[in-house]
Formats: structure tokens, sequence, C-alpha cells
């Protein structure tokens, strides 16, 4: 026989023995110190032969696992010459085996290296193919926004109400749903549509009940044949597959989400605590730790109005960005509007925001202030003042100015 090819899809292998049109699928690998397992899907493209043959699950790492593939094999798929099914079963475990562990190259990076600037696939919400966690209370608006975020990507919106930056070109966006039906997404995505007199708008979309871990292969499958290039994940909560509180569901969550290469948005709901200024995303810290960048969303709803805001509580690879306000305005039976909104126009929102974007926010609104007039303004003690002040004068965000007063410097 001939040398087979080999391909390696990230999360699977491909195998194809050409003399014998026989292809092997190697996907689901998981390793403990025990064994190494993986799914294999055996199928022909041999004229007259039955196009499947075999699908098992096989320990690679097993000799006599090997030979009962093997000698099963040579039962199913019989083409009227002789095959050495022991030297493809070795050759296939081997192969795989070794590929697996061998993981990404090592590459040198260097201090002469040229650089470009971070990109965003929506800025500033989603960093380009890095993973990002929206999380906040049920009704707080995330769903609906995560739709307004795939509409924009996809026409792509560059006039939008909402101060976001897009690309340039179309992005397909593929929405897997672990919490609705399609018909739920479909109505809010026509109703947006309509509200905000947009032009016809594709979004892809999936219902999901199996963990994203047990799926990552079908929805690898999906991205690759829509080619899709930004994630949105409606909920971690039912994606992770289990308690949400152990360490190692978020990191394999997160060590799925980057075999896709692909930018992410995933939804999260928020922690237990009372305490408005204390709230994290609901379960292990790791969850927090594996996004690059993380936005706490809030709303205040009225009678025909949720106004919601997005604070950003992480950002790895930038500065954090000041809140994004939004004002979504709905009535029974009518289109929905989504605007953008100063979050400073609502007083509970005024209250989360950080010491220092509102003391950025009196120097931008009343000019150069001294450390009583801003306590008083914020309602704030002059130790968290002073705290403050030169926490931002190290920064180089604001300067003191020879009479005593603070005000912003040239870069802010």
């Amino acid at each position: 026989m001939s040398e087979p090819t080999f391909e390696n899809k990230g999360t699977k292998y491909l195998i194809t023995w050409p003399d014998i049109k026989l292809h092997a699928e190697v996907s689901r690998i998981s390793m403990n110190h025990e064994s190494t397992k993986c799914m294999c899907i055996f199928t022909s493209s041999y004229e007259g032969a039955n196009p499947h043959i075999l699908q098992t699950r096989l320990n690679l790492e097993s000799t006599r696992g090997r030979n009962d593939l093997a000698k099963d094999l040579a039962t199913r798929y019989q083409i009227g010459q002789p095959i050495d099914w022991k030297a493809i079963t070795e050759y296939l475990t081997v192969k795989v085996l070794r590929e697996y562990e061998k993981g990404e190259p090592v590459i040198l990076l260097t201090s002469n290296d040229e650089t470009k600037p971070l990109e965003y696939l929506l800025h500033p919400i989603a960093p380009l193919l890095k993973p990002t966690v929206i999380f906040g209370e049920p009704g707080s608006g995330k769903s609906q926004l995560a739709v307004v975020f795939g509409m924009t990507l996809c026409l792509p919106w560059h006039d939008n109400l909402l101060k976001l930056v897009p690309p340039s070109k179309s992005i397909v966006t593929l929405f897997l749903d672990y919490e609705c039906d399609p018909e739920d997404v479909q109505r809010q995505l026509v109703s947006l549509t309509k509200g905000m007199g947009l032009p016809y708008v594709e979004l892809y979309y999936r219902r999901c009940s199996l963990p994203l871990a047990e799926d990552i292969e079908s929805i690898r499958n999906h991205v690759e044949n829509i080619n899709a290039q930004c994630l949105i994940v409606d909920s971690v909560s039912l994606a992770a597959g289990d308690d949400p509180s152990k360490p190692n569901v978020a990191t394999t969550y997160f060590r799925q989400l980057r075999q896709l290469h692909i930018t992410s948005i995933s939804l999260a709901h928020t922690s237990k605590s009372k305490e408005p200024q204390a709230k994290t995303i609901f379960g292990s810290v790791m969850w927090e730790a594996g996004a690059r960048s993380v936005w706490e969303i809030q709303g205040q709803e009225e009678e025909d109005t949720l106004d919601i805001v997005l604070f950003h509580r992480k950002a790895n690879l930038s500065k954090r960005f000041n809140p994004q306000g939004y004002r979504i305005s709905y009535k029974d039976n009518l289109p929905i509007k989504v605007s953008w909104h100063n979050p400073k126009e609502v007083a509970e929102f005024v209250e989360k925001m950080s010491t220092n974007d509102r003391i950025i926010d009196i120097l931008k609104t009343e000019g150069a202030s001294t450390m009583d007039s801003i306590c008083e303004s914020l309602d704030i003690t002059k130790n968290l003042c002073k705290v403050s002040l030169y926490r931002l004068k190290k920064k180089a965000l604001i300067v003191k100015l020879p009479d005593g007063t603070w005000g912003l410097s040239a870069k802010e």
C-alpha cells in the first residue's frame, strides 16, 4: 500500500489509505494516567462497498484493542484484495498519539519583532480570536444584546446607534443556544430588525443540549461549514455540563473554545453575592481567569424600557473601557429598538461606577476641582478620594495644578 495521508484538524484527525479507499476519523481524544481513548469512525469510498464500516471507542495505548480492531475491520471490509489490518491499526494509533502529544510548536519571540495593535472583531466588546464573557442577572438584557451584536457583525452596521465598531466586511456569527428555542431568537431578530430599520440580516442558530465539551466536534464542523468567525454561547452555566463552581469545568470549557480558533462571546449568570459591588461570574474564579475580556451587565427596568450598562471588569490585553450604556425600548407587539444611552444619566448606574471613573467624569463636566469639592460631589471620604487621585495621576490621566486643584491631563 502507498503512504496514507494524514490531516490534523485541531480536535480531530483524518487519515486516508488511497489504494483501498479507506478513511478514518479520530476524535474525542481523552487522556488520563491509565489510557488515551478516542472515537474512531471508518468509512469507505470504494465502489460497491458500504460507505460506513465501523464506529467504535478505542484505547490508543492498548495492544489488545488494536488487535481486536484489526479483526473487526477485516470482517467488515472486504474488497477482493489482501489488506494488512495490523499495519493499518498500528499506523493509526502511533501517528495519532504522537500528533496529539506533540501539541503546538515552539516559536521564538524577540523584542525586535514587529507587532500590530490588538484587533477587535467588535470594538470595544470582543477582541479578535479571544474569549469574552458577559455576565449578569436574569432579565438584564444579555440575550437581546448578544443578538444585536450578531446583527451588527453581519451587516456590518457601521453607522449604528450603539457606538460599536464592526469590521469592514460581513462576519458570520453562530449562536449556540442552551436555554431557548429558535422561535424565541427569531422573534427577537425580526423585532430588532424592524425596530431599528435595518435591512435583511442573517444569524446562524443552533439549539444545543449536550455540553460544549461533548459536542465540540459537531460545533467545529458547523463553524467550518458556514465559515463562522464569531461564536455566541447562551449560556455557559448549561454549556459547561457540570457544576460551574468546579475549576476543571471552566478550564475544560475554555480549552475547547481555544481549539476552535474563533472569537467568542459567552453569556453567564452572576454569583449569589447580595452586594452589587461583589458580583462575579457564577461559579469558579476560573471563569474570569479563562476569559481575556469580562463585562458585567446590569439593567434598570422602567415601564416600556430597559436601561442597561456594561461595566468592563477585566481586560488582559487592553485598558479597561468606560461603561457602555444602552436603552432597549419595547412595547407589546411592537418592534424592539436598541440605542445608545448615557449610563451617567441613570443614578443607579452612577453609584456602581468605580471611584476613578466618577472622578474623571467630574473633572470633565466641572473642570479643575479641589479634593474637598470632589469628595462633596461624589459623597466619598477624603482618604478614598486621595488614593484615587494619586492612582489616576500615576496613570497620567490627571494632573495636580499649581493652585492645588486637580484637572485632566492632555492624555485624557
